[in-house]
């Protein structure tokens, strides 16, 4: 039987932001949390966003969902080549240097995010951080134009698409012609992050859009 969802647009380090959302809005016995990815980068706060996410998908493995986004993907190229630069400067040299600070285990939760899935789907809705174009090899993960790095218009493929990746400026965005949601609201630019509650139908019911807590993207950690 399908389950209402709720979907979370690009945390981007917005750990208090995060945890407002999830405390105010989710309710694990009745709907299914997915999250688009890029939970780490640019905000101030990567190891305790990707520490919460662990801590719900350890506690509901069902219902608590956390989905790959190119910087999760970038970390873990970081770590296994042992060089990155792009990551570096996107914001992976302050998710360094915030580990360090946090004093928790990167590479254990590397091994987390490489295994972070693609995509969720159920019969009216799918999933993904930058959502599927009309491109051969769309779950590549080196795919330009896959499901991690598309920016070009997507296809209808007969089911709403939820996805984040490309930062707007204020509310999320619906695109008729595509069936998509856009609900990346720029959390780390202090704008918002945002969810849609999305009944068993597929139909959206709730818009939430939480401004981001100061202390996630401005000045130092605490």
């Amino acid at each position: 039987m399908a389950e209402q969802l709720l979907v979370i647009g690009d945390v981007h380090g917005c750990y208090h932001t995060f945890r407002t959302l999830i405390a105010q809005h989710w309710r694990p016995q009745d709907e299914v949390l997915v999250q688009v990815g890029d939970l780490i980068d640019r905000g101030n706060y990567s190891p305790e966003c990707v520490a919460t996410a662990r801590s719900l998908n350890e506690r509901f493995p069902q219902r608590a969902i956390f989905l790959k986004g190119n910087h999760e993907f970038e970390c873990v190229l970081y770590h296994e080549k042992r060089s990155n630069p792009g990551w570096l400067n996107q914001g992976g040299r302050e998710t360094l240097q915030q580990y360090r600070i946090a004093d928790r285990s990167l590479e254990g939760d590397i091994r987390w995010m490489k295994g972070l899935p693609l995509f969720y789907e159920t019969d009216h809705v799918f999933i993904s951080h930058a959502g599927v174009t009309d491109t051969p090899n769309p779950f590549s993960e080196l795919n330009s134009y896959g499901v991690l790095w598309n920016r070009v218009p997507l296809k209808n493929i007969g089911k709403m698409q939820v996805i984040g990746h490309t930062p707007l400026d204020g509310e999320p965005d619906y695109r008729d012609a595509e069936n998509t949601w856009n609900i990346d609201t720029g959390a780390y630019r202090g704008t918002a992050l945002s969810a849609l509650r999305i009944n068993p139908a597929g139909k959206v019911v709730e818009i939430i859009s939480i401004p981001t807590v100061d202390k996630d993207y401005i000045g130092t950690r605490e």
